[in-house]
């Protein structure tokens, strides 16, 4: 189809490719943005000159405009917003304008997942879905699926017999102590399908794969093809070391008797080589196995250049090691051996299909069931409201719902789509017109860095090769390579590095004349000497290379954090000079876009890239606040690494079981009870050979025990003894009487400590076992004072936020799931942290003019003037390539094969090929991210790296650079770290002529660098910023110092100030009672705490009675009487307690229920009040229970007596009336005691737990507190009212009627207050009814 669109305006300060992007239509259109290259403004621009165009453009809410985040779809909004007000400014009266930015706010700019979203609220009928579904949240989701998962494991467990599929299944892939390996394993498989549009189909095809018969069809599959390409690119690369180590031995001085030895060496790989091209894979492996090695000629010392028979030597030393490397793993095992794997593998792969399927059936049932979806729901429900469901893979077929939406869209505009997978690319599809299309792509296949999130970048390359220069291949092609955003040499330095590592056959990608950058920011001045030129800093260090460190372990992860401080310290005195800190140096001038010119460099204007912040970014920012740098970023380790986090999580281990010897020694350490650790060691001396807690409790009573048999010496867990934390003064460790007291006594402050701690842990476990996980959480905090303490730490206000995040997700937990409790909460973190999962912490605010550290990932789409990329030689993450089951969309499963026997497991084919297809897709992935890491920069790029032994690195890099022609793909592809691939191509630059020579090597002749103009420094590890260490070193003293003048008692400069800082420290908020206080309470509250103990409540009897086990209300008041406590609130009783007696209150309710419903006339009786209860217990308004509380005879004798007549005669009667009134300190109840809810205003966390705090009202001037009531019977006699309220309490042998009314005077008073507010007249009579004396008492 032919290309057509209006010649760029005169004067546009658009590039000829950026107005081919803005004005083509006519088809699909793939526009490949190179970074900095403009392509959101390009975007913003096609869209405007679309919809103000009012002849033939479209409208905005006929375009689908998708980008990758919420915040960039925002952004684009407000950008297509701010053009048309421009548009609009120039043409007020344009009804087609104001009709646009009518519509933007209705118009599809959003995410692909958002918009998938509104296609299912839209169409939920077609699911089906109940409309008012919700996405799950992250955590909720892992914990439904982790009951699904037990519960169907626990089936399978049932059904199954020893020897079966589920149980071989379990075999291979379960823990050697539990399931939680299978769960994850079903898991990941589930996730990782779900990532295809077909993704049960997937499933079955991927297992049905290891059903091969024979060699030949083996030698057909998938995996031994991919196999044989790597190989023959391995052989290469073997042949090119070999040919190198030849001509080293032909040159003039080489070891010419090397010649014979070296060219059968060729003579044998080339066979080998014709073998991997030609034969079958199955006849490979005897090529292989036949693989033999000459011995070099002996060579005389005066015969050859030493050093030119050392390299040659060394090649093909190298050479051999990779061949034996391709034998060991292409060819390690006979076909014969991988074909019996893949055999009895199969059923089992087969099986791990279906349950992984089944666990995604009942996953889906259960999420429907709560209606709710996950994230992952919202791209397949779209999928299949827009699919027809004839549809199959390779042909689909649009539903009529997805033909409205091709009505409706003109254009579909896609951002970010190198990151596209195939789930979303089939939704699009489906949406977008047939024949030409009308797509919009915008992309760069070049910073395709999310892979691990499934991306897929191969659809954006399928593309970028079938599209042409105009529509008639499919599509159009427009390459966007002008960066507006770097300076000339930034620009020039990511061209010369990526020109040579940078390929189609290990990066995917060609870095050729399409993709390369080209210089298009002029607005820079011209620079002075080289002060923008491109850096290599390196540093020299001792101990293990950084790639030597990679298996883990504490020497790994010590080497680690010595690299990062010695890369800080480097970076910190770099930092320096760049913002003229150094004495004698100048700061660097940046461009200030917003200033239009130049302007020293400032912290802020400072970025440092890293891979991966967990590990370094502490330690960075740690060497550079010592070095005065303010610096904030991703310094986070994980949310449960937070010290303050692990430690409540530790004691949180204790209360669920004690016996828990690391997080209870961790407890006792910690400021929660303050041990130190030689208290730590005496302990250990009460029970050496006991559980540690048992030696807690025998240290708590005194029993020293040395040398026992592991018996305790009376163990005393159930120590109680108020409070907990450490006490005061200990004696000197070397102190031997002192330490034999401390050790034995009883009485000793250790034993007093532990005796605290003891009675604190049995509360909170009594706590935990009956209620609820989060009140428990709270309680710690509360108790401990450990929040509040956190918050005076440096950092305090992220220490709190993380705290109060763990009772939130506490309070989340609860509410998501059944399975509730603290071990559950416990396991489901355990399995979080298992699983690589963790919970986020809380971003901490950045200041102004701080260096910021943050990964490269982050860093994508942003720039910055000046940035550090460090960590250059740090390894590849490669964890996953070891997993026991690895998985891939074209090679399906990966498993290890187990010997059920033996035990021992190793890979499969599959499994192999995988691995290595994984590799080579991880090192694609990993050279992208460097090129997101290069492009940041605006004025100034700087990498940094730590190496071990320079000269032989420097020596390998030469080897390894490969002169004109590039580096070769085998070295490419056996890169582990930036280093190898970033070494390889600068050491020809002519600034490296220093590191050359530190290897003695020359640059070889007609080789030349780049023109970006590269400056390397090398420094010394030992002396890294020496002189940011002194200084902070100096600085330290210095605290020290005045630390110690103070605990001396000397007066310090500030010591004039004390007064001020007393007074400061010492205010108070004056109206803090006021925010404690109720603002609403009710009249029975009030009544128990005004009447104080002195006429318990008949509830509290009652509780009495039942905590005592009694059987009688008289035996019960015996027994004595409860304290007064605060409110009770009364609700509905839960049903494992409906069988059970009811209580006093209960019974009162029942009571006035029937009071409430029952005919108030001269003829009711017994029968009458009957007949009343059996209705309501028909009604569900009582439970049968309740109503066997009641007597009816009662009411009758209610009716007969005194006041009950007068109300049978009364000419008004209300019955359960309801007030409200507001209560002042100044009024005659000033002396009200009101409880404090949830503790004082200001008090930490913001809601919860609050104690048994009380205010009264008169310390509230000016304050008023609503109080509430039912009035439960009013009524007027010959114009009087008459208040009457029904008591149920019972009456004790020797009080009468009398004295139990005194008890209620407050609440009648009140009453009769409220009353008469309420009807503006007085209250004549006030009268008690009691029931079990069927008396009534007028106060």
């Amino acid at each position: 189809m032919g290309m057509t669109y209006a010649d760029k305006p005169a004067g546009s300060h658009w590039s000829d490719d950026q107005w081919k992007a803005i004005a083509a239509s006519g088809g699909n259109m793939l526009v490949a943005a190179a970074a900095g290259s403009g392509k959101t403004a390009v975007l913003v621009e096609r869209i405007i000159r679309k919809i103000t165009d009012p002849a033939g453009g479209t409208g905005v809410d006929r375009m689908l405009i998708a980008t990758f985040t919420k915040a960039a779809a925002s952004e684009m909004r407000q950008r297509i917003r701010d053009a048309l007000n421009k548009e609009l400014t120039a043409d007020p009266q344009n009804e087609h304008l104001r009709r646009q930015l009518s519509l933007l706010g209705q118009a599809s700019i959003t995410t692909l997942h958002s918009f998938c979203l509104e296609v299912i609220r839209r169409h939920y009928t077609l699911i089906p879905l109940d409309p008012a579904f919700r996405i799950a949240n992250e955590h909720e989701s892992e914990i439904m699926r982790q009951e699904i998962l037990e519960e169907l494991f626990e089936e399978q467990y049932a059904l199954e017999e020893d020897g079966r599929l589920f149980r071989r299944l379990i075999d291979w892939f379960g823990g050697e102590r539990s399931d939680d390996p299978a769960f994850a394993l079903v898991q990941r498989l589930y996730d990782f399908a779900r990532s295809h549009p077909w993704p049960e189909r997937w499933l079955r095809e991927a297992a049905a794969e290891f059903r091969v018969d024979t060699l030949e069809s083996l030698g057909e599959t998938s995996w031994a093809r991919s196999l044989m390409a790597d190989a023959r690119l391995a052989l290469a690369g073997t042949e090119n070391l070999l040919l190198r180590a030849y001509d080293l031995a032909s040159s003039p001085e080489g070891p010419a008797p090397y010649v014979d030895t070296l060219q059968n060496d060729l003579d044998m790989l080339r066979r080998l080589q014709a073998a991997a091209e030609r034969e079958p894979w199955h006849r490979v492996h005897a090529y292989f196995e036949n693989m033999t090695f000459g011995k070099l000629n002996a060579v005389r010392k005066d015969q050859c250049d030493p050093q030119i028979k050392d390299r040659a030597k060394a090649l093909r030393d190298a050479a051999k090691e990779d061949l034996t490397e391709i034998r060991e793993f292409y060819f390690g095992r006979p076909p014969e051996a991988f074909l019996a794997e893949l055999n009895e593998a199969a059923p089992l792969m087969e099986e791990l299909a279906a349950l992984t399927i089944e666990f995604g059936e009942r996953y889906a049932k259960a999420k429907k069931t709560r209606g709710m979806v996950d994230f992952s729901d919202l791209e397949h429900y779209c999928l299949r409201i827009l699919r027809d469901p004839s549809s199959e893979p390779g042909r689909l077929i649009p539903s009529a719902a997805a033909l409205e939406y091709r009505e409706r869209f003109d254009e579909v505009l896609l951002d970010e789509y190198q990151d596209t997978n195939s789930v979303q690319e089939e939704i699009v599809s489906l949406i977008a017109r047939e024949g030409s299309g009308n797509r919009f792509m915008v992309g760069d296949v070049k910073q395709s860095i999310y892979r691990f999130r499934l991306a897929e970048p191969g659809l954006f390359l399928h593309k970028y090769r079938a599209y042409g220069e105009d529509f008639s291949e499919g599509g159009l092609r427009v390459d966007l390579a002008r960066n507006f955003r770097s300076r000339k040499e930034v620009v020039e330095a990511v061209n010369g590095i990526f020109q040579r590592i940078m390929n189609e056959r290990v990066a995917e990608i060609q870095y050729d004349e399409r993709a390369e950058l080209a210089y298009g920011a002029l607005a820079y001045p011209e620079a002075e000497k080289d002060e923008y030129a491109p850096e290599l800093m390196l540093i020299e260090r001792g101990g293990q290379e950084e790639g030597e460190t990679a298996e883990g372990g504490p020497a790994a992860e010590a080497a680690e954090i010595e690299t990062a401080r010695l890369e800080a310290r480097a970076i910190a005195a770099r930092i320096h000079e760049l913002t003229g800190q150094s004495e004698g140096r100048e700061a660097l001038r940046i461009y200030d876009k917003s200033a239009g010119g130049l302007r020293p460099a400032g912290y802020g204007d400072v970025v440092i890239l890293l891979r991966s912040a967990s590990a370094w970014a502490p330690m960075i920012i740690e060497e550079l606040r010592l070095a005065g740098i303010p610096a904030m970023g991703d310094a986070a380790r994980g949310y449960f690494e937070a010290t303050e986090v692990e430690i409540i999580m530790s004691l949180l281990h204790i209360i669920d079981n004690p016996r828990q010897d690391i997080p209870l020694a961790s407890v006792l350490r910690s400021p929660i009870v303050g041990l130190t650790e030689d208290q730590l060691a005496r302990i250990r001396l009460h029970g050496p050979k006991l559980p540690f807690y048992e030696a807690v409790c025998a240290a708590a009573v005194g029993s020293l025990s040395p040398g026992t048999d592991g018996e305790a010496q009376g163990t005393n867990e159930e120590a109680k003894v108020p409070g907990a934390g450490a006490s005061g003064d200990e004696p000197p460790p070397n102190d031997t009487s002192a330490r034999s007291n401390l050790a034995s006594g009883p009485d000793s402050p250790l034993s007093e400590t532990l005796n605290r701690f003891l009675s604190s842990l049995g509360r909170w476990r009594d706590l935990a076992r009956s209620g609820e996980l989060s009140e428990l959480i709270w309680t710690l905090y509360r108790e401990t004072g450990y929040a509040d303490w956190v918050a005076g730490l440096p950092g305090g206000a992220q220490r709190r936020a993380n705290l109060l995040a763990l009772y939130n997700r506490a309070v989340q937990f609860e509410k998501s799931t059944s399975a509730q409790g603290l071990f559950r909460f416990l396991r489901f973190v355990e399995r979080l942290r298992d699983n690589g999962g963790d919970l986020a912490e809380a971003p901490s605010e950045a200041a102004h003019d701080s260096v910021r550290i943050m990964t490269i990932h982050k860093s994508k789409g942003l720039e910055f003037p000046v940035v550090f990329i460090a960590g250059l030689s740090k390894n590849f993450n490669m964890q996953d390539l070891n997993a026991p089951f690895m998985t891939h969309k074209e090679l399906g499963f990966g498993p290890r094969f187990v010997d059920e026997e033996s035990r021992v497991g190793y890979p499969t084919l599959p499994a192999l090929a995988i691995r290595r297809r994984m590799l080579m897709e991880l090192l694609a992935e990993e050279m992208r991210v460097l090129y997101v890491a290069l492009t940041r920069p605006r004025d100034k790029m700087i990498l940094t790296a730590s190496v071990k032994d320079l000269p032989k690195r420097v020596s390998a890099w030469m080897q390894s650079a490969g002169g004109e022609e590039g580096i070769a793909d085998y070295t490419l592809a056996k890169a582990r770290s930036y280093l190898d691939w970033i070494g390889p191509a600068l050491i020809f630059e002519p600034g490296a002529e220093e590191l050359r020579a530190s290897a003695d090597t020359a640059l070889p002749v007609g080789v030349r660098g780049s023109s970006a103009g590269w400056t390397f420094a090398v420094r010394g590890g030992d002396a890294a910023s020496a002189a940011e260490r002194e200084a902070g070193e100096e600085l330290y003293a210095e605290r020290i110092q005045r630390l110690k003048a103070v605990m001396g008692g000397e007066r310090s400069e500030d010591y004039g100030r004390r007064s001020e800082f007393a007074e400061r420290f010492a205010w108070r908020y004056p109206h803090a009672a006021a925010g404690g206080a109720a603002a609403k309470t009710s009249v029975t509250e009030i009544k128990s705490r005004f009447a104080g103990d002195e006429y318990p409540a008949a509830d509290a009897l009652e509780a009495a009675r039942r905590l005592a086990g009694l059987e009688d209300d008289a035996q019960a008041a015996e027994q004595g009487r409860p304290e007064a406590g605060g409110p009770t609130l009364q609700l509905r009783r839960p049903r494992f307690m409906e069988g059970s007696r009811l209580t006093g209150a209960e019974r009162g309710t029942a009571y006035h229920t029937l009071m409430q419903h029952v005919p108030l006339d001269a003829d009711t009786g017994a029968r009458e009040a009957a007949e009343t209860l059996a209705e309501l217990v028909r009604k569900s308004i009582l439970l049968q229970a309740e109503a066997d509380t009641v007597n009816p005879n009662d009411i009758a004798g209610f009716i007969r007596s005194e006041i009950g007549s007068r109300a049978v005669r009364a000419q008004w009667l209300r019955r359960e009336l309801p007030f409200s009134a507001g209560v002042g300190a100044d009024e005659e109840l000033g002396s009200l005691v009101l409880p404090v809810q949830g503790g004082s205003a200001n008090a930490w966390p913001p809601t919860g737990g609050g104690g048994s705090r009380d205010v009264r009202l008169e310390r509230l001037p000016g304050e008023r507190v609503l109080v509430q009531g039912v009035v439960d019977c009013l009524f007027r006699e010959n114009g009087k009212l008459i208040l009457l309220d029904y008591k149920t309490d019972r009456i004790r042998p020797g009080r009468g009627t009398e004295e139990l009314a005194a008890h209620y005077r407050f609440q009648l008073d009140f009453y009769a207050r409220a009353v008469e507010d309420m009807l503006g007249e007085p209250v004549h009579e006030k009268w008690l009814y009691f029931f079990d004396a069927a008396e009534g008492v007028r106060l």
